[in-house]
């Protein structure tokens, strides 16, 4: 082997290390796992749908979400709706603007939480895009981080670049299509 390519080798090893995750390094090898799971989708109306999402830690470690807290209640914040498009892959539609959620939940391993979601159109809020349709795959994504101090880092830094990107991991469902709208029972259908 020449000098030079044990040099390249040493180089990339060096990479390798200094941008190993440190989720990796810090508990024992074990990566942890968020899983993102619709458990029920119904369209109310032509322009309204229901969800129930379940959010579980599928790790051996407790995982660290932003939500918000009342009383004995948590509540996942935010829980993004992405919408694939023709042009430019997936587009988060739900929340359409991002607020900083002022606590951070801990999930235990193998423990789940559900969120019950409503999807309006028009959307609420100061929306650029406030009439989507909802026709066409949809997923849902979750933020979560490893660490405590990670999840509150990030929410002091939620507006900026560096709070975007620190520790952050993104759980995702598997993409869905919203059925259409179901004839009431004893109603006779419109064709």
């Amino acid at each position: 082997m020449s000098a030079k390519t044990l040099e390249h080798i040493i180089f990339l090893v060096s990479l390798l290390l200094l941008t190993w995750p440190e989720s990796l390094s810090s508990r024992g090898g074990q990566p942890s796992s968020v899983e993102v799971l619709i458990e029920h989708i119904e369209r109310v109306s032509i322009d309204e749908a229901h969800f129930r999402v379940r959010v579980t830690n599928t790790s051996k470690q407790p995982v660290f979400l932003t939500g918000i807290i009342y009383g004995s209640r948590s509540i996942l914040s935010p829980v993004y709706l992405e919408q694939e498009r023709a042009v430019g892959g997936w587009k988060i539609v739900v929340p359409c603007m991002d607020t900083p959620p002022p606590h951070v939940i801990q999930l235990e391993p193998a423990k789940s939480m559900i969120e019950d979601l409503v999807l309006k159109v028009p959307l609420e809020g100061v929306c650029k895009e406030r009439n989507i349709q909802l026709e066409g795959k949809f997923r849902f994504q979750v933020n979560y981080f490893e660490r405590e101090e990670h999840a509150r880092a990030f929410l002091k830094k939620f507006f900026s670049k560096d709070g975007q990107e620190a520790h952050k991991a993104d759980a995702v469902s598997q993409a869905f299509e919203i059925p259409p709208l179901r004839d009431p029972p004893g109603a006779k259908p419109n064709h």
